[in-house]
């Protein structure tokens, strides 16, 4: 999460599509299949789609997505 004097974590949101998503304890989510003002959209491997807020971004290395979320968790975003 940023803070009022951190840089933000990603500068560039065009940047993380097609990049994988990955839970804070390295679990895979899926990949991000689009952005918009406010969230993300990931598509799982098993057909599932979720719509996670891009406050729960943690970290983007330039080739994954670490989102602040527990894999227990990620499922109150699914949308399909």
């Amino acid at each position: 999460m940023q803070t009022e004097l951190s840089k933000p974590v990603v500068l560039n949101w065009d940047s993380v599509i097609h990049k994988e998503a990955r839970t804070k304890d390295g679990k895979p989510v899926g990949y991000i299949a689009a952005e918009e003002e406010e969230d993300i959209y990931v598509l799982s491997s098993r057909f599932r789609e979720y719509r996670i807020p891009k406050s729960r971004v943690m970290e983007f290395d330039g080739s994954m997505v670490l989102l602040d979320l527990h894999l227990g968790k990620v499922g109150r975003y699914k949308i399909r």
